[in-house]
């Protein structure tokens, strides 16, 4: 009796602690280029959406798009190194993260050498975001000691 009292106390516990941690995540909806690397995320029709908790945030995506060279299925595909984001959170806000127009292989790779994006609030504020390599996140973190 006593282990079926313990096991759904737990239970209550846990659901409680889910629903509370749901109700104040935010949400990233990120471009289908950008792949994250790990995380809690969903699919959707060509967009991922990642589930962030409030306060600082660390992203790791990926870039990966593919480019038609002719009428057959061959292409070429650019991939970046891992870039980072990094973020300060605020309750339940929904952000969108919008590439630069990427139309030509050229645009890929200028993107890849220089990597932003713009963060896009629900509430409509919009900011400027240079993702960062792994060099570059070491640097700041290493700066902010």
């Amino acid at each position: 009796m006593k282990t079926r009292h313990f096991f759904s106390s737990l239970f209550a516990a846990f659901v409680a602690l889910t629903l509370v941690n749901t109700a104040s995540a935010a949400s990233l909806t990120l471009p289908d280029e950008l792949e994250v690397q790990g995380g809690d995320v969903r699919v959707g029709h060509e967009q991922s959406v990642l589930s962030l908790g409030a306060g600082k945030q660390l992203v790791e995506l990926v870039y990966r798009d593919i480019f038609a060279d002719n009428a057959d299925d061959s292409g070429a595909w650019f991939t970046s190194e891992p870039l980072y984001l990094t973020l300060d959170v605020e309750g339940d806000e929904a952000y969108r993260l919008v590439l630069p127009e990427i139309v030509t292989e050229q645009d890929a790779q200028a993107f890849i050498s220089a990597p932003t994006a713009r963060l896009v609030s629900q509430s409509g504020q919009q900011q400027e975001l240079t993702l960062m390599s792994h060099q570059q996140l070491m640097e700041k973190i290493w700066l902010a000691q």
